[in-house]
């Protein structure tokens, strides 16, 4: 560092000629008298050029050369178009600092006034000062052209200059300056405003403009700094990085300690039991879905047993059933049975009538193993079968009508196999070997039974009818020598089979019941209701069957409504197994739809938070922080910290084939036959899950979507606030602090009112308020809401874009809060495109200017003047003859996806801000204002909405033929060019600034097209 400051010394001094230098030259290294800049690389923005141009401040004849590289032409085009565009912005500002032509003031020295000079050794004179003025009024501006106002006082010696500075600067202050010539006063006012921007943090400590002016300072806590340090130890993660989580439902119960000989006996039904070495917390009741009908689930609790007593019995059974009824489970392939080291530690039992285990009725199903018929007397209609010499347990029924009876001795009258087969004798010796059929005796009469269903978790629409077979619809015959009893008969086979899709769901209502009571007991906002008092678990999609009118009240949405009275409104199991379930689940129901619902309503209570938090920041600096939290990182975090990864549900649920991934109870992975068979086998299927990180966060937004529907906003905002999100207010009394004022700082005074009054009346705000049918109480918010950042008219309040940054929010919870009140059966997708199409900035603009609001829009800047006198006077889009109903009714996709300015979608934004915190945070207030300006076409959106044309348009086969770029001579300009093309063949052309927009023009006129056939 030594050496470097000696290098630059000399170069001040003139002992060196040329000096090289990395970037870094922009930040802090004040070089004033240079003749030549050389930049060999390409300015990342705005600031960077200015910055970088600025060190060639000799007095005669500096110059600034600036590299472009010309290997890749369309990126050497847009190079130059970008830095024609920075030498317009770096005019227009300059224009800013021009005299009057009447002041000869070019002989003026301007280092007679006296420089800025920080405590860390820096010196800004006076045209270093007016050089950062501009280059801070682009960063105010995002790009846009925000230039400061100069005033003067006076015609004559001494001259008074009055600086203000755009309306979304910290700094609403004007800065006055005398001195004797203008020049003089004007730059003593620049020099004045950059001390000022450098006392509040606007510039950084080498007295720049801060790029990081968007950053909050707030702390993180040390927890959260460990788990990220921790979290990317080996490897960076990102929301779409994959993980592998532990199966919970594999564990139950969940208590690890010793087993005792202390069993407890539970009743599924009359006749169907199990038993578990701990008491369980009482499950709700549940559904099982048959063919016909529901059955309803309760599981009670009868006793405590000796399982000493039972064990050999129990695991008899256990065995009996998930290696011999239930085939297919990869028995002794990958599992084995050992209830002391199994995580389902549960063994089924059959009962008897008096709730005891019925030992005999389980000894005598197990006896049923291979045994064979001795003779026909043996036969009835109430039992089941299957030929010995098939490879599977194929099921057969005995058929007793003696009309169908055929001899063993019958000629055989099927494909004929061999020349030796005569008989049906013969083909039964030909087929088992060895084994001698007796010709004087009947065979057995036999119809097939449809293998039996094993999946009872959901309702299955078969259509009957194509759904029998030959095999099941004819009678089939075998010799009585073949015929062994089916592992059950039909009377166990209709209970039993049942017992799979029943102990899923135990071991998951049994997680969901942990689940609601982790949440009972840190939020205490309400007491945890018994298991009886809920209703029975459907497993369905709670939001499509909510029959609630008040779904979501549109009430004040207050902070002074937390208080610590219990309330009896709770999640049910229902809508938390929903919460937890995602769509690759392939249940009734996933966590979508509540995801989206939680999402709107996290995005609203943050920036809620930090807009009462945070009353002096910007809104970049609003939204950064926001972004921050309600990111998947932090939800992910959340997740994790919570110890809410493991209720995560995300495997469809396979019984029995190559793709099982359910383990039955007592049963554990066997270790040597998953070493042997690892490559055969996807042996982590059975214990684990694999999903990406998102669906943590996925399921954190579920759960706010399902307290929200389920309890009310004031419970909700605790949940949040239990999770760790910034969603209350709190100062350091623990008291919730009031909303900022929208009034600047300077304006608190006793007349303030009266002063407000009157902008009010000059500027003819009440035109709005007739338009939109609402009087403001504090017509100040009303004022904030069309004051764009460039205005200099209004002095009084702060500029619209905090108010933005709220009414965003506000306005994205109200439009996804009426879509599901009103669209029950809506899909996740659909949703998502109906919101972006209510909340669309296309859409907004055109409202607003429909209806002439854009008028009143306070603004100093001549480029967002120009734009939206464009927009607004297209006659295509806005017909002067024509009526406003008949306008907002017409062609949707001619305006939703207008390229209007953005700032008149923001206004609209901030107006709905301004009416929610002017009405007290009343949801119904704003829905009734904004409402019947949508009116006009949100059935329309909600039944068809103007989705996206790109997305759209590759979604049905289309692809992209040819991209490139032309001059518009006219206009002396390059533009993007696509040409895209349908599955069919049809091509179509779209043009644009840029690629994406060409490609979004392209699309949109293919969709357009096909529309119309």
């Amino acid at each position: 560092m030594s050496q470097n400051r000696e290098t630059i010394k000399n170069f001040r001094l003139a002992k060196v000629n040329v000096l090289i230098a990395t970037a870094v030259i922009e930040e802090g290294l004040d070089i004033p008298q240079c003749d030549l800049v050389i930049r060999f690389n390409k300015p990342n923005n705005f600031s960077s050029y200015m910055q970088s141009k600025g060190r060639a401040r000799a007095k005669q004849n500096a110059s600034y050369i600036l590299f472009m590289d010309a290997s890749n032409i369309d990126a050497y085009n847009r190079d130059q178009i970008e830095y024609q565009n920075y030498e317009e912005i770096e005019k227009m500002i300059q224009h800013g600092f021009s005299l009057d032509e009447y002041d000869d003031d070019s002989n003026i020295d301007l280092s007679e006034i006296p420089p800025y000079c920080p405590s860390n050794g820096l010196i800004i004179d006076a045209t270093r000062a007016a050089q950062l003025i501009m280059e801070y009024c682009v960063l105010l501006g995002n790009g846009q052209i925000f230039p400061p106002r100069f005033l003067f006082h006076g015609h004559t010696n001494p001259y008074t200059c009055i600086l203000s500075m755009p309306a979304n600067c910290p700094v609403r202050d004007d800065i006055q300056c005398t001195s004797k010539r203008k020049k003089l006063a004007k730059y003593k006012c620049c020099l004045e405003m950059v001390k000022k921007l450098h006392e509040q943090g606007e510039f950084n400590e080498h007295c720049l403009p801060n790029r990081n002016r968007t950053l909050l300072k707030i702390d993180i806590k040390i927890e959260n700094q460990i788990f990220q340090l921790v979290d990317e130890l080996f490897e960076k993660k990102s929301e779409n990085s994959f993980e592998t989580f532990s199966k919970q439902i594999t564990k139950f119960p969940l208590k690890t300690n010793q087993l005792s000989t202390n069993w407890h006996l539970y009743q599924i039904n009359n006749e169907l039991g199990f038993v578990v070495p701990y008491e369980l917390m009482k499950l709700p009741r549940f559904n099982l879905y048959e063919h016909d009908k529901i059955t309803i689930i309760e599981v009670l609790y009868l006793k405590s047993i000796n399982y000493e007593q039972y064990q050999n019995q129990l695991k008899d059974f256990c065995q009996y059933l998930f290696e011999y009824v239930f085939d297919d489970m990869n028995i002794n392939k990958i599992l084995k049975f050992d209830i002391e080291n199994s995580t389902f530690k549960l063994l089924p039992c059959l009962l008897t009538k008096t709730g005891d285990i019925d030992c005999n009725r389980m000894k005598i199903i197990c006896n049923r193993k291979n045994k064979i018929i001795q003779n026909n007397s043996e036969l009835n209609d109430t039992e089941l079968y299957y030929p010995s010499h098939l490879p599977d347990k194929r099921l057969y029924m005995h058929i007793s009508d003696k009309s169908l009876l055929k001899q063993a001795s019958a000629p055989w009258d099927q494909k004929i196999l061999s020349e030796n087969i005569k008989t049906y004798a013969d083909y039964f010796e030909y087929k088992v070997p060895n084994v001698h059929i007796r010709r004087d005796i009947n065979l057995v009469t036999m119809r097939g039974v449809k293998k039996t269903r094993i999946n009872y978790l959901k309702e299955t629409f078969i259509n009957i009818d194509k759904e029998i077979t030959d095999s099941e619809s004819q009678p089939v015959y075998y010799p009585i020598e073949f015929l062994c009893y089916a592992p059950l008969n039909k009377v166990d086979l209709e209970i039993i089979y049942k017992l799979p899709s029943i102990l899923v769901r135990i071991s998951q209502l049994y997680r969901i019941e942990r689940l609601r009571k982790l949440f009972a007991d840190n939020i205490k906002y309400y007491s945890l209701l018994d298991s009886d008092q809920m209703p029975t678990v459907t497993f369905n999609d709670c939001l499509r069957t909510n029959t609630n009118p008040s779904l979501l009240p549109l009430i004040p949405l207050i902070y002074d409504n937390l208080s610590l009275n219990l309330s009896k409104l709770q999640p049910s199991p229902d809508i938390l197994f929903q919460a937890i379930t995602r769509r690759s689940t392939d249940e009734k129901t996933d966590m979508e739809n509540l995801e989206i619902l939680g999402d709107c309503f996290l995005k609203l209570t943050v920036s809620m938070a930090l807009y009462h938090r945070h009353p002096l920041a910007s809104a970049g600096a609003l939204t950064v922080e926001k972004a921050k939290q309600i990111s998947n990182e932090n939800l992910y975090r959340i997740a994790v910290q919570k110890q809410l990864k493991c209720y995560l549900n995300v495997m469809k649920i396979n019984f029995r084939g190559k793709d099982a991934n359910w383990l039955p109870p007592g049963y554990i992975i066997n270790e040597i036959e998953q070493m042997k068979n690892n490559y055969e086998f996807n042996i982590k299927r059975y214990n684990n899950q694999y999903v990406k990180r998102k669906a943590f966060a996925d399921m954190i937004e579920a759960f706010i979507g399902a307290f929200l529907i389920s309890t009310n906003y004031i419970i909700t905002i605790e949940f949040m606030k239990w999770l760790g999100l910034d969603v209350i207010p709190l100062n350091d009394n623990n008291d919730i602090m009031e909303i900022p004022s929208i009034l600047c700082p300077c304006n608190k005074n006793n007349e303030i009112n009266q002063i407000v009054e009157k902008f009010y009346i000059e500027q003819e705000f009440f035109d709005i308020e007739n338009v939109i049918k609402y009087k403001f109480n504090n017509k100040a918010y009303l004022i904030a809401a069309f004051t764009h950042p460039s205005s200099f008219t209004n002095r009084l309040t702060n500029c619209y874009e905090r108010l933005e940054f709220l009414g965003d929010a506000v306005l994205d919870f109200l439009v996804t809060r009426h879509i599901f009140a009103n669209n029950t059966n809506i899909t996740p997708g659909r949703v998502t495109d109906i919101r972006q199409d209510l909340s669309n900035n296309g859409r907004l603009a055109y409202i607003l200017v429909k209806y002439r609001l854009h008028t009143k829009i306070l603004h100093n800047s001549p480029d967002l003047f120009g734009k939206i006198s464009l927009y607004a006077g297209d006659d295509e889009l806005f017909p002067k003859d024509s009526l406003i109903d008949n306008q907002l009714s017409k062609d949707i996709d001619q305006w939703a996806d207008s390229t209007a300015p953005k700032a008149l979608a923001d206004v609209f934004e901030a107006l709905v801000g301004a009416i929610f915190l002017d009405s007290g945070k009343c949801l119904q207030t704003v829905w009734n204002v904004i409402e019947p300006l949508l009116q006009n076409y949100i059935d329309r959106s909600i039944t068809d909405p103007n989705l996206n044309p790109v997305r759209t348009f590759f979604e049905q086969g289309g692809k992209v033929i040819l991209e490139s770029t032309k001059t518009d001579t006219d206009k002396d300009i390059i533009i993007s060019i696509c040409i895209i093309e349908t599955v069919n063949g049809c091509q179509f052309e779209g043009c644009g600034a840029n690629k994406k927009m060409a490609k979004a023009d392209a699309c949109r006129n293919a969709i357009k097209s096909m529309m119309q056939k």
